[in-house]
């Protein structure tokens, strides 16, 4: 990859940088990145604005900020319980948006097809509002995705789609180029992208709602594993003689703490009532509810404590909708990975309630589609510059 490659790729994953920080993060000299920053000012492919002046001496300093051509993508979440689709202009602004209420377990086909028309009904309000192409959609799936199928990889989870090539399925049905990635994976990636934890380069997201999963970044670089599993927590089996899960086996930690198990548990104190699931932050301060939460996040907690000590992350943020479940929730596993880190590193691990909460995986999607737009884009107008005559500068 160029210097120039590379100082633009930066400034788009960090959505600003200074040119000294572009020196540090990317071991270049202050001459190298003055030329190139200065060209990519005339292409208008970077912005430039006078810093905040945060108390120092001197006047604040100058950040660089991306400039992004016309054109939109399209992201898709599918849950569990829900469908949601949107399309954004390549700054992740978002032009459109639909959602809607379904049990995609009990209802593949209809998710299916319902998917496909939303994404046809979302493009088609975007293209009377945006200029340019509608050029990348990526769709978030629950569930273990085998990447060289292109399909899901389980046969007990969404098992009417095992073995499925998805994204040929929709991209035929919507005229796109569609990608997939399992919804913490796109979690996880917003919120290293976008959220609270200051782009730490190693992070564990954990979409705790009907499913457990957890999505790993490890030196700023998403971990799917050698067959697209990394990160299944909720298949860690907790109590050896517990419930049966619907993988298969017993005693998951998705028996215990998704947020229909947790919910179950708190029926009897609203008897009649059939929404709890939408009235989770004011369920959150009934003081037995505050137990139920506190203590399915300590059980997470246990074993999210042993993949911070295989993988020694600088956040853990928590997701999905029992991250709506108060500050209970999110202390309890706080308190779990504390009690049981190396001592010395108890304090070391910043845990967190998501900044995006339940947007978390749309926002993924966006980014991701909007990450395959720009190579994609870039590496079409690679072919070209190398059809009309001799290499210059390699474009990103």
């Amino acid at each position: 990859m160029s210097a120039r490659d590379e100082i633009l790729s930066h400034v788009r994953r960090h959505g600003s940088a200074s040119r000294p920080e572009l020196q540090t993060a990317l071991g270049m000299s202050r001459p190298v990145v003055a030329a190139v920053v200065r060209g990519l000012l005339t292409e208008e492919l970077l912005t430039e604005h006078r810093g905040e002046n945060r108390g120092g001496r001197g006047r604040p300093g100058r950040r660089l900020r991306p400039r992004y051509p016309a054109g939109a993508v399209v992201g898709a979440d599918v849950g569990h319980r829900h469908l949601t689709v949107a399309a954004a202009t390549l700054d992740l602004t978002i032009r459109a948006e639909r959602r809607v209420a379904i049990d995609v377990d009990t209802r593949p086909t209809a998710a299916l097809d319902i998917t496909a028309d939303m994404i046809r009904q979302t493009v088609e309000e975007v293209r009377l509002t945006v200029d340019g192409p509608v050029s990348a959609c990526v769709v978030g799936i629950p569930g273990p995705l085998d990447m060289s199928k292109r399909a899901i990889a389980s046969p007990t989870i969404l098992s009417s789609w095992s073995g499925l090539d998805l994204a040929a399925e929709l991209g035929s049905r919507t005229g796109l180029t569609v990608s997939l990635d399992n919804d913490a994976n796109l979690g996880a990636l917003a919120e290293h992208r976008h959220g609270a934890t200051g782009h730490r380069g190693n992070l564990i997201y954990v979409k705790a709602s009907d499913g457990i999963g957890a999505g790993l970044i490890v030196h700023g670089i998403p971990v799917n594993g050698s067959f697209g599993a990394a990160g299944e927590i909720g298949h860690t089996q907790v109590i050896p003689d517990g419930d049966w899960c619907r993988c298969g086996n017993r005693g998951c930690l998705e028996t215990i703490v998704s947020v229909r198990q947790v919910l179950h548990q708190l029926q009897h104190f609203y008897p009649g009532d059939t929404d709890l699931r939408s009235r989770l932050p004011e369920i959150a301060h009934h003081p037995v509810a505050r137990k139920i939460f506190a203590e399915s996040g300590r059980t997470l907690g246990r074993v999210l404590a042993n993949l911070c000590a295989l993988l020694d992350p600088a956040a853990v943020v928590i997701g999905g909708e029992m991250s709506q479940a108060g500050e209970a929730f999110v202390d309890g596993v706080r308190d779990s990975i504390e009690r049981l880190a190396q001592p010395g590193f108890d304090n070391r691990v910043l845990v967190v309630a998501s900044a995006l909460g339940t947007r978390a995986e749309l926002i993924g999607s966006l980014t991701l589609a909007r990450d395959i737009a720009l190579r994609d884009g870039f590496r079409r107008a690679g072919d070209r510059a190398e059809a009309d005559g001799p290499p210059g500068r390699s474009p990103l």
